[in-house]
């Protein structure tokens, strides 16, 4: 990892690696998170999200799509482009790590120049980048007054073809002992077609004495009853804390809580049952940072914690980020 000097602690105990934040000399937020595995050398993820790309370029006004312009006109927080400079500056910071994650809402919305920030910013800096997707990079009508009327499956057809990977589930081994499986999980929903490909990196991992880290926009419920009621006071950093979320429940809701399908049920289940190997879930959304324990099994039963961690919006403040260190 970087080294920081000049830091300044702004929440919890240094020695409490799930729950420290503070300030590095670049002015960035930094939550380092270190998970113990045993491995023969360590593996390093930077975690950013919510960098809320917002721009129209000459195509998109060319194109005049009504949603897009609707939202255009109508869309303020962030516009033309301003997260940039911040988000250069996250990615920058986590430039040298082994895997770089940018977990959802990377585009405000859908549109050519968010797209274009994207390309350049990322997938050209960046190779070792993987991204999910989450709500707002798959609409153009965000804050706008006109309906899009294309069909969301169009939507995504434009962001696969875009996207170097396969935007509802992909993996990557790194250093032949961590599976890091990136997955779309929007809505609080997941595909049928993540169960097969995480069932199998999971075996993967237990016959190479690896581990699995997720990593989804949304967070995951964690069935535990200390979490059923999280206020402003329960927040890392509470002062962008949405009205609208307090208070939060993840013990019945997040992904695989009380509005999960079928198709989520049996992925979340064959989650939250793949203890041994399944050591961390990884989430934004929810613009702030918390840590949660998800209340999980082994598959010969045994109890075991599922640490998810949520990173606030790196497009706040100056930027924030995570480094995880896998070690």
């Amino acid at each position: 990892m970087k080294s920081v000097v000049n830091v300044k602690d702004i929440y919890g105990d240094i020695s409490d690696k799930n729950r420290h934040i503070y300030l590095g000399d670049n002015g960035l937020h930094i939550r380092d998170i270190e998970i113990e595995a045993n491995l023969p050398e360590p593996v390093e993820i930077g975690h950013v999200s919510d960098l809320h790309f917002n721009y129209c370029n000459q195509q998109d006004l060319d194109e005049a799509h009504p949603a897009l312009m609707s939202t255009l006109e109508n869309r303020k927080w962030l516009a033309n482009a301003e997260s940039v400079p911040t988000a250069r500056r996250c990615l920058e910071f986590i430039s040298d790590a082994d895997l770089i994650v940018a977990n959802g809402d990377t585009l405000d919305y859908l549109s050519h120049g968010a797209m274009e920030i994207m390309q350049r910013e990322i997938w050209d800096r960046y190779p070792q980048a993987m991204a999910s997707l989450a709500s707002h990079d798959m609409t153009r009508k965000m804050q706008g007054k006109v309906i899009d009327p294309t069909p969301r499956e169009e939507r995504e057809k434009i962001l696969q073809d875009f996207w170097p990977h396969n935007i509802v589930y992909a993996s990557r081994i790194l250093k032949n002992k961590v599976c890091c499986a990136v997955l779309l999980n929007d809505l609080r929903l997941l595909r049928e077609s993540i169960y097969e490909p995480l069932k199998k990196d999971i075996e993967w991992a237990r016959e190479n004495g690896g581990v699995v880290l997720i990593f989804g926009h949304e967070g995951f419920c964690t069935r535990n009853p200390k979490e059923s009621c999280l206020k402003k006071e329960d927040m890392l950093l509470a002062g962008d804390f949405a009205p609208t979320q307090e208070p939060y429940d993840f013990c019945h809701g997040g992904v695989g809580g009380y509005e999960a399908d079928e198709a989520t049920k049996k992925i979340y289940d064959l989650i939250v049952n793949s203890a041994d190997v399944v050591r961390g879930v990884f989430a934004g959304h929810h613009h702030n940072h918390m840590y949660l324990e998800i209340l999980g099994k082994t598959p010969d039963g045994q109890d075991r914690i599922i640490p998810q961690y949520v990173n606030t919006a790196s497009a706040y403040d100056n930027g924030h980020v995570m480094r995880i260190l896998v070690k």
